[in-house]
């Protein structure tokens, strides 16, 4: 097994401990390895450092603050006392032969390179997000002008946010992996500015990672030329390097390597748990937060060869035999290899989610299921939760997207509800899969579109979210379990409720960003905001969200199922007993359930 070039490097946080850490900024001085050469030359020969590295301190200039990465020096800008860091790039550019192939180390560079622009999004349609916030700013009678998304596959860039800059002390790390379906969206998105979250006493990160055909694309040929046998994970390959840049960065930010924290939403969630079950993420963080997004619970193990003809259908779409395809895949433009996707995704491959990673043998020896069934995930300690109704915004999106193309509403008969209710609910569920789903198809016949939502919220987001913490916590690690229920005054609330991604601005304090611009907030939203932003970046800190002032939040144990509701009024309220009806969160239980499956 190899590994990229920058694992390799040897850590200088025991040397750095002994050095005068203070920038010249504050001292007025060089630091004293600088103004001792033949200590500056014991330091290299002992830590393999070239010279730049070794006198790396942050400095605070007047066009912007300057730090020393192992790629060459950044120049950021001061935003009141925060130094914001954009379109740092933590890997090659993944263009030409590196198309498909696992991230490798970004090229050096001389001088001091401009951090203050945002690099560009990963390939996505130009609608990016926008096509998710249109539908619902409709049902909300307000309307919301969609703006092109500049997409490219020179797309791995990272942003920092660092409090209190210069630093003076060593900060938890919080690193975001945004959501959209691993199809769309960036770490640059408004609704992700890190500020306000850095405010608390962390450093944040954001970051780009490939998407859609670019980032999941399983081939037997990709199979074949890779070292580990394996194709089909490369979004997640590119967030385990950004990991690895931030450990062997993160300190000339302030930050501390040894405690890091990643989360996310949506896709950002799955995958961020999903990483939970991956060798290859061994000491590169601590902790994960998980908004609405749990790592399993649907359909059927997903392996190479089950994504392999996909792949291979495609390269027949553009004339080339099995075999030779992969050579003449990557000369074409991103845009062409997208299209045959979907096209072939929407007749000859109906249900298959080419977006989503897969059973690999090397990013993933198993599936998230059985690896937190048998214990095997990583020993990360996690905070996980969903939205009180999260399929609302997708029900509206798919109505719109019909409306749209001309098309009727379309209504799957009762027998195949029936059965797309089974093959979802079966993996958690079990035996109890056929009582559960004969509740659930009664109630959506009475009250329609609501008792779907609340359906789909149970099966596809509650159980797997709590099996998760039950499984966590009987691994020897702290699980916290929470239910986002508020909801915004308007035309649109008795329709949407809390939907999926509304708790992103109060986790960023983005209130004031245009993807959020049709809700009217009220200072009860600003109120629950606060304490969100609290208890998240409380965790970060010590792996537990509970501080003074804030309602006690129970860690979870099977006995009482404690969870915290993020409720209307803007409080925040311990509850117990999670688990929705028929969904049995016995440790036991779940492991012979998900064992077998």
């Amino acid at each position: 097994m190899t590994t990229p070039k920058w694992s390799h490097t040897i850590s200088t946080r025991g040397v750095e401990k002994n050095l005068n850490r203070r920038s010249m900024a504050d001292t007025g001085r060089a630091p004293k390895s600088c103004r001792f050469p033949w200590l500056l030359s014991l330091l290299m020969v002992l830590c393999h450092l070239p010279p730049s590295a070794s006198c790396s301190q942050p400095q605070s200039v007047a066009n912007g603050p300057v730090v020393h990465v192992a790629s060459g020096q950044l120049r950021g800008m001061l935003q009141g006392g925060t130094a914001v860091f954009l379109g740092i790039p933590y890997a090659a550019p993944p263009v030409g032969a590196l198309r498909w192939r696992e991230p490798q180390p970004p090229a050096s560079w001389a001088g001091v390179r401009d951090a203050k622009k945002p690099g560009s999004a990963c390939v996505q349609s130009e609608a990016g997000v926008g096509t998710f916030i249109k539908p619902l700013a409709a049902t909300y009678g307000a309307t919301f002008s969609i703006v092109p998304v500049s997409s490219s596959e020179d797309c791995l860039y990272m942003n920092a946010w660092a409090p209190d800059w210069p630093h003076k002390t060593r900060l938890p790390v919080m690193v975001w992996l945004h959501g959209g379906s691993n199809r769309v969206g960036s770490g640059t998105e408004d609704s992700y500015d890190g500020s306000a979250l850095a405010s608390h006493g962390v450093i944040v990160v954001t970051l780009n990672y490939r998407l859609g055909v670019m980032g999941f694309f399983a081939h037997p040929e990709l199979t074949a030329e890779s070292p580990h046998h394996s194709s089909g994970n490369y979004g997640l390959l590119d967030q385990i390097a950004a990991l690895k840049w931030v450990q062997q960065n993160i300190g000339e930010f302030g930050g501390d390597p040894d405690n890091v924290t990643l989360f996310g939403e949506s896709a950002g969630s799955i995958d961020a748990t999903t990483l939970m079950a991956s060798p290859l993420t061994r000491n590169l963080f601590r902790r994960v937060i998980g908004e609405s997004g749990p790592a399993f619970g649907l359909g059927t193990e997903r392996t190479v060869a089950y994504m392999e003809p996909l792949g291979v259908a495609i390269g027949k779409e553009v004339g080339v035999q099995a075999g030779s395809q992969i050579e003449t895949l990557r000369k074409l433009p991103a845009a062409v290899i997208v299209q045959i996707e979907d096209r072939l995704i929407a007749s000859q491959f109906k249900g298959y989610d080419p977006n989503a990673s897969v059973v690999d043998g090397w990013v993933l020896p198993q599936s998230p299921a059985k690896a937190f069934a048998s214990g095997t995930i990583q020993k990360f300690e996690l905070l996980a939760g969903l939205n009180a109704r999260e399929f609302s915004a997708f029900r509206i999106g798919a109505e719109a997207a019909q409306k749209k193309a001309g098309q009727p509403a379309k209504k799957a008969g009762v027998g195949e509800q029936v059965k797309q209710f089974a093959d979802a609910t079966r993996p958690l569920y079990g035996n109890w899969t056929d009582v559960a789903v004969a509740t659930y198809m009664g109630r959506i016949l009475m009250h329609g579109a609501s008792a779907l939502d609340q359906a789909t919220n149970d099966i596809l987001a509650a159980c797997p979210t709590g099996a998760e913490a039950a499984l966590v916590t009987n691994a020897g690690q702290r699980a916290f379990v929470y239910r986002f229920e508020r909801t915004i005054p308007g035309p649109g609330e008795s329709t949407l409720g809390a939907f999926h991604a509304l708790e992103l601005p109060y986790v960023f304090d983005t209130f004031q960003a245009r993807t959020w611009s049709w809700l009217k907030f009220t200072p009860t939203d600003h109120k629950l905001s606060s304490v969100m932003q609290i208890y998240w970046t409380n965790f970060a800190k010590s792996g537990d969200p509970n501080g003074p002032g804030l309602p006690g939040w129970a860690a979870w144990n099977s006995d009482k199922e404690p969870y915290i509701i993020f409720g209307q009024n803007g409080d925040a309220v311990p509850e117990k007993n999670f688990s929705p009806i028929f969904c049995h969160l016995s440790p036991d239980r779940l492991k012979q359930q998900l064992g077998n499956n």
